[in-house]
């Protein structure tokens, strides 16, 4: 009888939909400039020669999701990546508020379901705090683990424009960043 009740509760746990396994409803994925090969087996982050990364926010809940842009201050620190060096030192790297604006309204994109929101990434140092791009070490290259995080707080803005509020994050994988 035991082992009757445990097959049905790891059939139903087996069974549920997609989202009641991902409540958050997104995916975030770190998109390299080059993956791993026979040649170099981390998958690699190149700013030499293509200059920025991707990270890629995946709707895979069944309704339509709404985001802050990026050029509002609303939505440019949503984005945030846990570095972790060679050393043991975690540093949390994400864009530098724009102090002077002309303009800044809570402006918002709609995701459908399946559809994503792809974020360029530079880590420039004037734009990025705590960029990998300014380590001393780097010398050619440096290997680093490293996981992208999405997250918008909840705020009386992101409830009248409707956004979504919550935090999701990318699996940590091991990358080989160029200067």
């Amino acid at each position: 009888m035991k082992r009757m009740l445990f097959l049905w509760m790891l059939a139903m746990l087996t069974l549920q939909p997609v989202s009641a396994q991902n409540p958050a409803g997104l995916t975030l994925q770190i998109i390299p400039t080059e993956y791993s090969s026979r040649i170099s087996p981390d998958a690699s982050i190149s700013f030499s020669t293509h200059g920025h990364f991707h990270v890629l926010l995946t709707n895979t809940s069944t309704t339509p999701l709404r985001f802050f842009e990026e050029w509002n201050s609303w939505g440019e620190s949503a984005l945030s990546f846990e570095i972790t060096y060679p050393n043991g030192q975690t540093v949390r790297s994400q864009k530098r508020p724009q102090l002077l604006r002309e303009k800044n309204a809570p402006t918002t994109i709609t995701v459908e379901p399946g559809g994503f929101y792809v974020l360029d990434v530079t880590f420039t140092p004037t734009e990025w705090q705590l960029s990998p791009r300014l380590e001393k070490k780097f010398g050619k290259s440096m290997r680093c683990r490293m996981r992208a995080i999405y997250a918008i707080e909840p705020s009386e803005d992101a409830r009248k424009e409707d956004t979504w509020t919550g935090t999701v994050s990318s699996s940590e994988r091991v990358y080989t960043i160029w200067p």
